[in-house]
């Protein structure tokens, strides 16, 4: 986890301009010539005019850019503005937090490097909190502002499909750095890009590595009911039972919850060998807990996927975690450029990126493949201005090829996945994860 009319975009720059026509009221303007002495005071107060007198008219602003259609218009001096959407309230708050500060790096670098024909870019962020709700509303955001040219995230799944609709009329390209619901690109959709890779992959590497790997043959599925984690659940439900498994439970909870031992008891009486969890941290962390206390599940082993794979996971599950398994869709990193990412991340933010979240390279990588996109299409005209046709953009982004990033050499589909690397599954060891198959693995 359409196209936007030229009355709309003219409105919108309408209203800009009464507002900015609008934004100070005018100071009453003195008497053109004071009397020659002063005038006494009158016994009682002078009874107000009827009318107020009318303030004189305010200077003419400075007018904006004559807009084009489908084209965004900045003014010299004007910054290049991409939103952004980040999950930095709901269930992930560190690693949307950790995704936001990544994209801070790449506008820097992106600046450092000099912008586009002397212009320079700035982030908007906003707050998607992994909701589909405020998805929405952060895309209505983002499709009434003129001067969006384009948006990295959502971080969630749910909160990108909240985007999706509107940015696709608003013929406003997205990438997102960890949006990983098959569903989030689509031959139908020609803003949706993502650099995270798909959970179709994810799903389907988990299931083989459960059956093959451990060589279970009879497992639990539970999922947070979210369109990401009930996606990956599904996913992984139907490749275990393609490979010849068993699942002998498909039990839906909430973001949210705390309390997880009734579908947990009910699942133990079928005493399957692993239970598998499609969702984020804090629940997966307190279903590894609570699933000790549970009869038939004394044995049983836990896996979760990326939207669990964070700090945020083992220090919540704490002593409960060792053994636990879990995947994460991982780029082909790139040690060098991550390294000198990472010393840039440490210096502005004092925090190590791994102790927030996963995705900070994806989130890096996405900002990049948008401002490598604008650096193809930007024209500046007679006036100085710097022009952007969204048009061009939008094919610009989905004709990303080769471009190398911290996350690998990226190159998008025609349906807009441009990530590169593969799953890999990791173990929990000593309160640390521990990668043990999949991609990348020597």
């Amino acid at each position: 986890m359409k196209t936007r009319s030229i009355l709309l975009f003219a409105t919108g720059l309408t209203v800009i301009s009464l507002l900015a026509a609008c934004a100070v009221p005018a100071q009453p303007v003195a008497p053109t010539a004071a009397p020659a002495e002063p005038t006494a005071a009158p016994a009682e107060p002078t009874a107000a005019p009827a009318e107020p007198t009318p303030a004189p008219a305010e200077p003419t602003p400075t007018p904006e850019p004559a807009a084009e259609a489908g084209k965004v218009v900045i003014a010299p001096g004007g910054k290049i503005r991409i939103g952004g959407s980040f999950a930095l309230t709901g269930p992930i708050p560190d690693p949307g937090k950790d995704i936001r500060q990544a994209a801070e790096i790449a506008i820097e670098d992106a600046n450092a490097a000099g912008g586009v024909n002397g212009f320079l870019f700035e982030l908007v962020a906003e707050d998607g909190a992994c909701s589909g709700d405020q998805g929405t509303v952060v895309g209505n955001k983002f499709a009434a502002d003129p001067t969006i040219v384009a948006v990295t995230g959502g971080t969630c799944s749910g909160e990108t499909f909240g985007l999706r609709p509107i940015l696709q009329k608003a013929r406003i390209p997205f990438v997102s750095p960890s949006a990983t619901n098959p569903a989030i690109t689509s031959e139908d959709c020609d803003v949706c890009n993502r650099v995270a890779l798909s959970d179709a992959l994810q799903g389907e590497v988990d299931a083989e590595f459960v059956f093959k790997e451990l060589g279970f043959k009879k497992v639990a599925v539970m999922h947070d009911s979210s369109d990401y984690g009930k996606g990956v659940a599904e996913i992984f439900q139907n490749a275990f039972k393609k490979l010849g498994g068993e699942v002998i439970a498909f039990e839906g909870v909430k973001v949210g919850d705390t309390d997880f031992r009734a579908p947990l008891t009910k699942i133990g009486a079928g005493q399957p060998e692993l239970i598998f969890f499609g969702g984020y941290a804090t629940e997966a962390a307190l279903i590894t807990q609570q699933m000790k206390e549970v009869a038939g599940l004394e044995n049983t082993k836990f896996m979760s996927v990326d939207g669990a794979y964070t700090q945020q996971y083992l220090d919540t599950a704490g002593a409960a975690a060792e053994g636990a398994y879990m995947s994460f869709v991982a780029g082909d990193t790139q040690k060098d450029k991550l390294e000198e990412f990472t010393k840039k991340y440490v210096a502005k933010f004092g925090i190590e990126p791994l102790k927030l979240g996963p995705f900070h390279g994806q989130s890096y990588d996405s900002v990049m493949l948008i401002v490598e996109a604008i650096k193809k299409v930007a024209q500046t005209d007679a006036a100085g201005n710097l022009v952007i046709d969204r048009e061009a953009l939008i094919r610009a982004v989905r004709e990303t090829s080769g471009l190398k990033g911290i996350t690998g050499t990226l190159t998008c589909s025609p349906i807009g996945e441009c990530g590169a690397g593969g799953v890999q599954v990791f173990i929990v060891e000593n309160g640390a994860f521990k990668q043990i198959y999949g991609f990348g693995i020597q």
